[in-house]
């Protein structure tokens, strides 16, 4: 079965030389500083609680990333490094007394390695994709569960990659840029003895520690210099 990353990188492949050849390349030489300035709103949570939602109350944070990109172009081509750190908070209370039920900060840390391609000189458009080159996945729980005792889990492994795609305006040596990133993450979670893997064998709690696999989207701002 085809996976989806080799999808979106044999779109990738192929878009490329289409644009070249129906927008021309660009001959100048640029230096791009991009930065996540909002976050697609979605439920990023890894662990749930599993009883029922009529007796409980869940209160969660809109994600939240912060990081960047730098970019090199020679010309049409460039490659680049972006590292984002996106964070996940969600709280889970007893409807009837308040008393915590569960409480999960995430913090999530990738970088990655890009390779990019632009078109155009005073109007230009860069797209490309990035191998996640390292990074961490550490989640914090405290639980109300009786018998439980609060803990970070870690990460095992961590792998994915990101597709990204930008607009930039340059006049008098400068651009003014806007993109949108969106990060594909696979994560195993070291759970061996914890309070988590516990609770997930008691159907206390749920979650996914072999396949957790968390999509984020990012809209960026940035500038750039041209040569």
């Amino acid at each position: 079965m085809v996976s989806m990353s080799s999808i979106r990188f044999s779109v990738l492949i192929f878009l490329a030389p289409l644009l070249f050849g129906a927008c021309g390349r660009s001959d100048l030489i640029r230096i791009r500083l991009l930065s996540p300035v909002g976050e697609t709103k979605k439920d990023h949570a890894v662990f749930l609680d599993s009883s029922s939602t009529s007796t409980s109350k869940i209160t969660s944070t809109d994600p939240a990333t912060s990081g960047g990109s730098l970019y090199f172009l020679l010309k049409s081509i460039g490659l680049g490094y972006t590292t984002l750190t996106t964070k996940i908070e969600k709280e889970t209370r007893s409807s009837s007394n308040d008393a915590l039920i569960l409480k999960e900060k995430t913090n999530l840390v990738t970088n990655y390695t890009d390779l990019a391609f632009g078109i155009g000189e005073n109007y230009t458009l860069m797209w490309g994709a990035g191998i996640l080159a390292g990074g961490k996945l550490d989640s914090t729980l405290n639980y109300g569960y009786s018998g439980a005792a609060d803990e970070v889990l870690k990460h095992k492994s961590l792998s994915g990659h990101s597709i990204f795609f930008m607009l930039g305006h340059h006049g008098f040596g400068f651009e003014t840029l806007l993109g949108v990133r969106t990060n594909y993450i696979k994560a195993e979670l070291e759970d061996s003895g914890s309070s988590a893997k516990t609770l997930k064998t008691a159907d206390s709690m749920s979650y996914e520690s072999t396949g957790i696999r968390l999509t984020t989207t990012q809209i960026q701002l940035g500038i750039g210099v041209t040569f």
